[in-house]
């Protein structure tokens, strides 16, 4: 994504040069610090976003080698753009899957407070350093026992199911021959280790029960995931999960990630269909004002 494609708030109302190019913030804007040109300009339904080499050297200069080991990273500058549209400067978002710190690093560049959950100390670690935000190494099935303060927004994308404890092929072998980690962790505990599909939903939506409990009523929800296959069949996970929280969140909307950059592999060839799923699920999910019957 170029420079000029980043939301850039400008909550002032100054009428500078940079507002005449940008657009004019609304006095009655009550969501975010972006003038009506930022906002129209998030509100496309899809995003086409690589990784960033100033992202990358960000991590590698704070962490060193160590920055690849975790197999599924995001990058702070796009995860900064949805702080922007569904935050004001100050208030409080929440990852509860902070992996290596992302999102409290986006939290830094855009003026947030951050606070994020991490089971394994081993990435917890990591984010600390690379952060001076709140890093709660723990479960965030615990979350109803961590008294946290009351949240404006969460952002996060967690485990894909148990997808990396299945991954062959060219991914496996060349984290392998790295040394690198091919999946978040052995613990019990981690959601990334349960093989049953149901069960995995529903951890998923009694952790996202107990964040409805601290978030602010209209406070909006984003859940990073997408769709997975497994030994030849097709699990709709981003719309199964999206079911089964809209019993308790308003589902707003979906906003599509996709990487152009992923190396294709001939799955299925010369046999069958397979596609190469290089697409992602952004998952809006709102706090009614009241409580859903």
């Amino acid at each position: 994504m170029s420079k000029n494609n980043k939301l850039q708030s400008n909550p002032s109302g100054d009428k500078s040069k940079k507002e005449e190019n940008n657009g004019k913030f609304h006095p009655k804007n009550k969501l975010n610090d972006l003038t009506g040109k930022e906002w129209i300009k998030f509100t496309k339904s899809w995003l086409l976003f690589n990784a960033l080499h100033s992202d990358l050297k960000e991590e590698r200069n704070v962490l060193g080698d160590i920055s690849k080991d975790h197999p599924a990273t995001f990058s702070p500058t796009m995860v900064s753009e949805f702080i922007q549209f569904f935050t004001k400067k100050g208030q409080t978002v929440l990852d509860p899957f902070l992996g290596i710190g992302s999102t409290l690093v986006a939290c830094d560049r855009t003026g947030r407070k951050g606070v994020g959950i991490e089971l394994s100390p081993k990435y917890g670690e990591m984010a600390k350093k690379r952060t001076k935000q709140k890093v709660i190494i723990g479960d965030s099935r615990d979350i109803d026992k961590l008294k946290l303060p009351p949240i404006d927004y969460s952002i996060t994308s967690p485990p894909y199911w148990n997808v990396l404890n299945r991954s062959t092929g060219s991914f496996e072998k060349n984290r392998k021959a790295k040394g690198l980690s091919t999946k978040y962790s052995d613990a019990a505990k981690d959601i990334g280790n349960i093989d049953d599909y149901e069960a995995f939903l529903d951890t998923m939506f009694d952790i996202y029960k107990k964040i409805h409990k601290i978030l602010k009523p209209g406070g909006y929800v984003t859940i990073i995931v997408k769709n997975i296959k497994q030994n030849g069949n097709f699990y709709p996970l981003a719309w199964d999960l999206a079911k089964k929280l809209s019993t308790l969140y308003d589902l707003k909307d979906e906003k599509i990630w996709i990487q152009d950059k992923v190396r294709l592999a001939p799955y299925g060839y010369p046999y069958a269909w397979t596609s190469n799923i290089i697409h992602h699920y952004c998952l809006i999910l709102r706090k009614p004002q009241e409580a859903k019957k």
